[in-house]
């Protein structure tokens, strides 16, 4: 799923994009929304999904007749069959142009443009992706069925068939046509931004105004910016870091309210606490933004283990601030030059679908530490800062018994006694280790474990072999070396390279070139 670095990596390539337009023409970027209903998802019997809604609160008084229909103007048939008696169908016409803004909160993004903006959240595998508006057209001027297995869902879920000159020669044979599943377009004079998620996950919403959008409507403390986000969706830890922290120290009182009623006498504890990896990545009005592969690094960061309760973290006062300064800093290298300069860059501005192997090899080896990795090479003062807290030593428990108290936990759905056992207080004694444990080379390298708990369970990526408390989530769980991101080959991974439009361009490593010459996949850019 498109995290914070994804997201402002798109921010500044619209931004990037704005900049070379007004240097080249000396006037504001122009651009128009179009949307594509016909390649929108249409759920199941048993739960409907909608890929696209508009917002219908007061602040947004946009009337038809503001953009009246032209006389000659006919909607492509498939959109209008699909958008008939949807809130979308009045933004089939030709919206008019105007400048264009965008914002970034956390996991979702908005382009303003004229008298409408569109709020995109991409889904698992959405992106975007820009390219020539002539190259935009052709696209779209001609559909094909989509990728769904059901034929009748197929015709009803359409994508749009990538030219030929689009595509690399010598790429992967994929013994089909390369189509595009486009659900929007910020379609600009020169350069056209596309929102395209072949899973059909991704989501729109529109919010028309009266007048034309200012990049003042889209900067934090105007009158539409709570307007504007996602209810569930709350400060962003790059933008608003101020308002990201209080809301993170309101979330700490809650989590230790909560955790002080637990302890009443008559209070029944869960079987099992949450773990601080699910409530950082589903509590987005928190830690809007971050998702399993930014968690999964910032904690190791951290040298915290994944599923740690929350509760134990927000007991801990220093262990709090580490925790709180953190995650702004980590988010802030994904608006380094560093990382733009290394993971953003274009292979080649006439190939606007090429695989960019440059940014793929930069994100995997700099900017993905545990996450999908089997293995990692960390500095000798992490490495002794893992060691000294025990963490690399199997025998070892994380943090220290203090005292015990056994106690009997209760089931979350029938309410009756499952287990009895001893609840343990850890408050991090310092661990007793031996200089011999130390590092004292520059750096070391170190295998990456992937922990699994039964079936359903997500997997958990750690070099941490220290012994979890009991009455934590994965205190017993399968170990095995993790299978590495890196050696994923045609399969979309993580990273602003990795996804399936550029994937379908990846050249094959078993492909032959022409006889007495290099193998196409030597020849791919650097």
């Amino acid at each position: 799923m498109p995290e914070l670095d994804i997201l402002h990596g798109f921010e500044f390539l619209v931004l990037r994009l704005k900049g070379d337009y007004a240097r080249h023409h000396w006037v504001p970027f122009p651009a128009r929304l179009e949307i594509h209903p016909e390649a929108f998802a249409i759920g199941t019997q048993r739960k409907s999904y909608e890929s696209c809604t508009v917002d219908d609160s007061p602040e947004f008084d946009y009337q038809d007749s503001l953009e009246p229909v032209a006389a000659d103007y006919v909607p492509r048939p498939l959109a209008a069959r699909k958008a008939k008696g949807k809130c979308y169908s009045r933004y089939l016409k030709l919206l008019k142009a105007g400048e264009l803004f965008v914002k970034v909160r956390g996991k979702e993004i908005i382009f303003a443009m004229g008298l409408h903006a569109v709020r995109v959240h991409f889904g698992l595998e959405g992106t975007m992706i820009i390219l020539r508006t002539e190259d935009y057209l052709e696209i779209v001027a001609q559909d094909c069925p989509g990728n769904n297995r059901d034929p009748a869902k197929a015709e009803q879920m359409r994508s749009f068939v990538v030219p030929e000159h689009l595509t690399i020669p010598g790429a992967r044979k994929l013994n089909k046509l390369q189509t595009l599943a486009i659900f929007a377009a910020v379609v600009g004079e020169e350069n056209t931004l596309i929102m395209v998620d072949h899973n059909r996950l991704l989501r729109l919403h529109i919010m028309s105004l009266s007048r034309p959008w200012t990049q003042a409507d889209l900067d934090p403390g105007s009158l539409l910016w709570p307007k504007i986000w996602s209810l569930d969706h709350g400060p962003d830890w790059i933008h608003e870091q101020a308002a990201a922290e209080k809301a993170l120290d309101q979330w700490r009182t809650s989590i230790l309210a909560a955790e002080a009623k637990k302890r009443a006498p008559k209070g029944k504890k869960a079987l099992f606490p949450p773990s601080l990896l699910t409530v950082i990545c589903n509590k987005q009005e928190v830690f809007n933004g971050y998702g399993q592969h930014t968690t999964h690094d910032l904690l190791h960061s951290l040298g915290l283990w994944p599923t740690m309760p929350p509760a134990v973290l927000c007991a801990d006062d220093k262990m709090y601030e580490e925790f709180k300064n953190a995650l702004s800093m980590y988010a802030r290298q994904y608006i380094t030059d560093t990382y733009r300069e290394r993971c953003l860059s274009t292979p080649d501005p006439n190939s606007p679908l090429a695989y960019n192997y440059k940014s793929d090899d930069n994100y995997l080896q700099q900017f993905l530490n545990v996450f999908r990795k089997c293995q990692i090479r960390m500095p000798k003062d992490e490495y002794n800062k893992f060691t000294k807290l025990g963490l690399f030593n199997p025998s070892h428990i994380i943090g220290k018994q203090l005292t015990s108290l056994r106690s009997t936990l209760y089931s979350n759905w029938d309410n009756r006694p499952r287990l009895s056992m001893i609840n343990y207080h850890y408050l991090g004694t310092p661990y007793q280790y031996t200089e011999d444990e130390l590092a004292h080379v520059t750096y070391k390298d170190v295998t990456v474990f992937q922990y699994t708990c039964g079936r359903n369970s997500d997997p958990i990526y750690s070099v941490i072999r220290a012994q979890r408390p009991p009455h934590w989530r994965y205190s017993v769980a399968s170990v095995a070396v993790a299978k590495d991101a890196r050696h994923a080959g045609f399969q979309t991974t993580i990273g602003p390279a990795s996804f399936h439009a550029f994937k379908q361009n990846q050249y094959d490593p078993e492909g032959k070139g022409k006889p007495g010459r290099i193998s196409i996949f030597l020849q791919h850019p650097k």
